[in-house]
């Protein structure tokens, strides 16, 4: 799962490289209440909730959360980010091999990953060595007229990104391990999957974006000529609400871990400082607090998903 961003991405423009792909769009909504989560039956997929909790004293704590499957092979990154400070708590990248893995209970390393239908909800999380991290639960109780549809990237690579109800749970970041307990009004949380076989592996960027306000926006970039969609973005006010918004995101590096996000429509154009930086390390996720012009999180993130590997012949000794 570790892509690493390369040069020719470092200004590239999530569109689809045409003119229509600049106009404002509303996503599609789906009116049919969710009673099943489609990704978890499919044998490839990604899953990532990202955003921000606050603890009883007010202070912010911004996460981003990565469970991927490839058949068997499960590899997870989990990010947690203070605020106030814009430093990094916590960065756990795991990876493992489950030969019989459930359908909707993963644990990878020191990160886990839970489904419960009965009630609707995510667990998800990390605790590394040293206790530290964080644990939430998100319910996935959103109005129906505001639940987005599943849209196609490429035949047989689906989307789905959709806001979750309200999120609670603790973080662990100090050296006594304290647990503080958090709560969050929302969360994004995105799912990318094959509902077929594919042939060849097929590179992807996500953005997604969570303001102070409650306001955010998500990104999909698939760079690839028989795309059915090469770019899908969505716009949510702050009482989760899908508005217009240009297809048309483009991102740049400036030095010392110093990104910023531009977007046409609504005209927002964002500052964010990588608290995942290290000199002479490049990772997969871009992740940090966005300047005061628009306050809040994003997270930048670059993966594949496709071809499954070959399997290794058996030795006969």
């Amino acid at each position: 799962m570790k892509v690493r961003f390369q040069t020719w991405f470092l200004c590239v423009a999530l569109s689809t490289g045409s003119y229509s792909a600049a106009a404002n769009t509303t996503e599609p909504q789906d009116v049919a209440p969710e009673n099943k989560i489609l990704s978890l039956s499919a044998i490839q997929g990604d899953w990532v909730f990202s955003g921000t909790v606050i603890n009883e004293s007010g202070e912010r704590y911004n996460y981003y959360f990565q469970m991927h499957r490839k058949g068997t092979q499960f590899s997870a990154v989990a990010a947690l980010i203070d605020g106030q400070t814009k430093a990094a708590l916590v960065f756990e990248e795991s990876s493992a091999t489950i030969a019989q893995p459930e359908i909707s209970n993963w644990r990878v390393g020191h990160t886990f990953l839970k489904f419960n239908p009965i009630n609707n909800s995510w667990i998800f999380g990390v605790k590394t060595k040293d206790k530290k991290g964080f644990n939430f639960k998100a319910d996935m109780l959103t109005q129906v007229e505001h639940r987005p549809a599943v849209q196609d990237l490429r035949s047989g690579m689906e989307l789905l990104v959709n806001q979750t109800g309200r999120l609670n749970g603790h973080v662990q970041h100090g050296a006594d391990g304290t647990e503080e307990f958090v709560t969050g009004q929302k969360a994004w949380f995105r799912q990318i999957w094959l509902s077929k076989p594919q042939e060849s592996l097929h590179p992807f960027t996500g953005i997604l974006c969570q303001f102070n306000d409650g306001s955010g926006f998500y990104a999909v970039n698939l760079q690839e000529a028989d795309a059915l969609r090469g770019a899908i973005a969505g716009w949510r006010d702050p009482q989760g609400k899908p508005g217009s918004m240009s297809q048309f995101v483009s991102i740049k590096e400036g030095k010392d871990g110093l990104w910023s996000i531009h977007i046409n429509s609504p005209k927002i154009n964002l500052l964010l400082q990588d608290a995942l930086a290290k000199e002479g390390e490049k990772h997969h996720l871009i992740a940090g607090v966005t300047d005061d012009l628009w306050p809040g999180f994003c997270a930048i993130n670059k993966d594949e998903i496709g071809q499954l590997p070959e399997p290794k012949p058996e030795h006969i000794s």
